[in-house]
């Protein structure tokens, strides 16, 4: 096992913009880094940087941008109700917009938060082997357990009350809406920060039961076949949890999306376990070009099951219950979290591991922190274009680029001016 140490913890992807301890590097291409960080005043970002896998920064920046893109879309969009200010909005985009933008987009959403989380799998064991299970927890609950903590307690019930008040009907205090009664609550896009905390911390004490006790037979290399049992896990699971829990239901939990977890934890467990056979270097060759064909034939073929449904107006079924489109919907998914993910992870790194013109160090090091903060920018912006008496398709150009701007912006401020802040973003 080869390990570099330099100045980044790449560990958890969106979920931890790096920190200044050794960082950890394993596989079997090692693939570009930055250097050694400078010495003297102003080199904080720098140091930062320094011995950070390129494709892993270039990776998050994207996924990032992708997301806050994909919530400007949904603050517009009448198809789904994801996105706090869809239930105020003023315009909605034309269904030929809406449709458009599933076709182009659409599968590949299936595939970004997989992709997050099977990179979180593959930084978690070489962090908590360098690190240790104490120190491990203790940076996972700073990093991940504050903003999570935050949002939960006091970010998303203000977002929630002020979109209520005056632009929704509701006519309580915040007391009474947010303290005198079970809520549901607000996670917002910091759902994906508190399963990651759940995930890691399940992980570690595993890791700890798992010392104490006699060292278990060697896991073969992973193959596609591997991959293939364990979509076919995945889509049974994701059909009977959503039973329970349809996607877009709502409950008291709701907002950590429990329709998601097979799925999530599947790629969580296969980035642990392919850390072992060198992914973090390069997804091998082979099981690449696999998991390339698997992912195209899962994209059409649900591209069709989607019409068809559209044609026979089950549409609305998919998202949970004893049915046929539940089940035929979460075969196909679970081909593209599975097969996908892989795929999209060996793509950056063949096309991604070089330093990129439009994302350099101040970018790289404000990605987290623009998770952490796109709600807030996201929705001010939408409200203060309220008035603006523009198409739907125009205001979400200004809504996407600004927030975009917005969120990088003010999560480099935090982290720059504000004391503190640059241990957890």
């Amino acid at each position: 096992m080869t390990v570099r140490r330099g100045g980044g913890d790449h560990s958890a992807l969106v979920a931890t913009g790096g920190t200044r301890d050794a960082g950890v590097v394993t596989g079997r291409s090692t693939g570009p880094v930055r250097g050694a960080p400078p010495e003297g005043p102003g080199s904080s970002v720098e140091a930062w940087a320094a011995g950070r896998r390129l494709f892993l920064d270039n990776l998050k920046v994207i996924l990032i941008a992708a997301i806050i893109a994909v919530h400007a879309v949904l603050s517009y969009t009448d198809s789904m109700d994801l996105w706090p200010y869809d239930s105020v909005r003023e315009v909605t985009l034309s269904p030929v917009t809406e449709t458009t933008l599933l076709i182009v987009v659409g599968p590949f959403g299936f595939m970004m938060i997989p992709l997050m989380f099977l990179v979180a799998g593959l930084l978690t064991r070489p962090s908590l082997e360098r690190r240790g299970v104490g120190a491990y927890i203790s940076g996972r609950l700073l990093r991940l357990g504050v903003p999570f903590a935050v949002y939960v307690l006091l970010v998303g019930p203000s977002v929630s009350y002020a979109l209520e008040h005056p632009l929704g009907e509701s006519t309580g205090s915040y007391g009474e809406e947010f303290l005198g009664k079970p809520p549901q609550i607000q996670m917002g896009p910091l759902w994906f920060v508190g399963v990651l905390l759940i995930f890691s911390l399940a992980y570690a004490g595993g890791v700890a039961v798992r010392r104490t006790r006699p060292a278990r037979h060697q896991v073969p290399t992973l193959r596609a076949s591997h991959l293939l049992l364990l979509a076919a896990a995945v889509a049974p699971a994701s059909f009977l949890v959503r039973l329970l829990f349809p996607i877009g239901g709502e409950s008291l939990l709701s907002g950590l999306q429990l329709w998601e977890w097979p799925g999530c934890i599947a790629v969580f467990a296969l980035g642990v376990t392919g850390f072992r056979d060198g992914w973090l270097g390069a997804v091998p060759d082979r099981l690449h070009r696999q998991c390339r064909t698997a992912t195209l034939l899962a994209v059409a073929g649900l591209m069709v099951f989607m019409l068809g449904l559209g044609a026979l107006g089950g549409v609305e079924d998919v998202a949970g219950g004893w049915n046929g489109p539940s089940l035929g919907f979460a075969a196909f998914e679970s081909v593209l979290v599975v097969f996908g993910s892989v795929w999209l992870l060996g793509v950056v790194q063949r096309h991604l591991d070089r330093p990129l013109r439009w994302i350099g160090l101040v970018t790289s090091r404000s990605a987290y922190g623009a998770f952490i903060v796109q709600e807030l920018v996201l929705i001010g912006l939408a409200v203060a274009l309220r008035p603006v008496p523009l198409p739907a398709e125009v205001k979400l150009l200004v809504l996407a680029s600004g927030g975009l701007a917005g969120s990088f912006a003010l999560a480099w401020l935090l982290i720059s001016h504000v004391p503190g802040v640059a241990r957890i973003l």
